[in-house]
């Protein structure tokens, strides 16, 4: 009900009533006759209750809610998710103009941030994951709010892509592979909860999946390293490659992509592409060999493999193992299977350095690895086992 008053500077009356949101507001009637500003109260009340009645007001619709949850709260129903909800549906009407963020949208912009900051394979890896994650979440919940995300949401995602198929062959995304892409997906809803659209981090409590599907990586011995350099099928730059590689532990694309200009006293002095977001730089001396196949080559050293994106180079690198008679994979000791690869040359380099007792500290710089935890994977110390153990006493 509408009410008059006058305010001590002026002369004129002032209706107070409630508006179409249910706010007690004033308004000035402009005349100093009290019949009149009556009558234009009851006026302006009346439009307010038209308002009101025919278009809720932001006052009826949080009566609306906060009754809603009354209820379900008394009756027993009123569930974490649904106060959740009802909560971001107040927001929502109080900010009109707040603009959510679907999960979608997050992820591609974390993954568009990513790239000035991560090597370019990285960028793919978190590229392959977002297109996962986006595909095994659905259409609905990836439109829907990155905040609304739920845990039960991202298992039955993850589950689903360990369903999923591996192009046309019967093999089914790995273990390794969805547990790589729960930790990304991790990581781009940490930065939801930091910029304060979403309260918790969906996939934060979730644990990783058992890797029993998951091959270990296994090294070349010196005598597969040279099959494949003398094989009469291995191009000449791919020979260069396998020795470089095989002598400083660099990864396949940065071998790939090695020229002159990274070549300084017999060196090699590279900025790893994989680590160039943290702006590491490493330094590789040069063993006899490889400054003998260098000799005066300038520009790039490998130029049939320069800029050749890495799966590519994979294939071929397969093809020279397997006319070379290299297995792809081996069964060493209690049945268990490895497999290798162009990476298998790191392991190797970093394995015969521990052979050689070379000390850990100076094997992980020259590695490049950030940890010795990460190291550890790479040195196989079978010929250093058998002679710690000759070491003991006779008994």
């Amino acid at each position: 009900m509408s009410t008059l008053y006058k305010k001590p500077n002026s002369p004129y009356w002032y209706a107070q009533f409630n508006d179409k949101d249910g706010r007690r507001i004033s308004r000035s009637t402009g005349t100093e006759s009290k019949r009149d500003a009556t009558r234009i109260a009851q006026a302006l009340e009346a439009k307010a209750r038209k308002l009101r009645n025919g278009e809720p007001g932001m006052g009826t619709a949080f009566a609306t809610l906060v009754d809603a949850a009354a209820r379900e709260a008394e009756a027993g129903e009123l569930t974490l998710g649904r106060a959740e909800d009802l909560i971001l549906r107040l927001h929502r009407l109080a900010n009109p103009n707040f603009r959510t963020v679907s999960l979608a949208e997050h992820l591609d912009g974390w993954v568009k941030l990513q790239q000035a900051r991560v090597a370019s394979q990285t960028n793919r890896v978190y590229i392959d994951a977002q297109r996962r994650l986006l595909a095994a979440v659905g259409p609905r919940i990836a439109a829907a709010n990155v905040g609304s995300l739920t845990k039960e949401q991202v298992e039955k995602a993850l589950v689903k892509i360990t369903l999923t198929q591996v192009g046309s062959t019967a093999r089914t995304v790995s273990a390794a592979t969805v547990n790589m892409d729960l930790a990304i997906l991790r990581r781009a809803l940490t930065v939801a909860v930091s910029a304060g659209l979403a309260r918790a981090n969906a996939a934060g409590g979730i644990q990783p999946l058992p890797q029993g599907d998951s091959y270990e990586r296994a090294a070349f011995t010196a005598m597969e390293v040279r099959a494949m350099i003398d094989c009469d099928a291995t191009p000449a730059d791919w020979r260069g490659a396998i020795l470089i590689a095989a002598h400083s532990g660099l990864r396949l694309g940065d071998v790939a992509n090695l020229t002159r200009a990274h070549i300084e006293n017999d060196r090699i002095i590279i900025r790893p592409e994989k680590t160039r977001g943290k702006r590491k730089t490493i330094e590789i001396p040069l063993s006899v060999p490889c400054i003998g196949w260098l000799g005066d080559r300038q520009g790039p050293l490998f130029p049939s493999l320069s800029g050749v994106k890495s799966p590519m180079l994979s294939k071929a690198f397969g093809r020279i193992m397997e006319a070379a008679g290299v297995p792809r994979e081996v069964i060493e000791a209690g049945n268990v299977v490895k497999r290798r690869s162009f990476h298998s040359l790191r392991h190797s380099f970093a394995s015969w350095l521990a052979e050689a007792d070379i000390h850990a500290d100076i094997r992980q710089k020259l590695t490049g690895h950030s940890n010795a935890g990460i190291h550890a994977r790479y040195s196989h110390h079978d010929k250093a086992l058998d002679r710690a153990v000759g070491q003991l006493p006779h008994l």
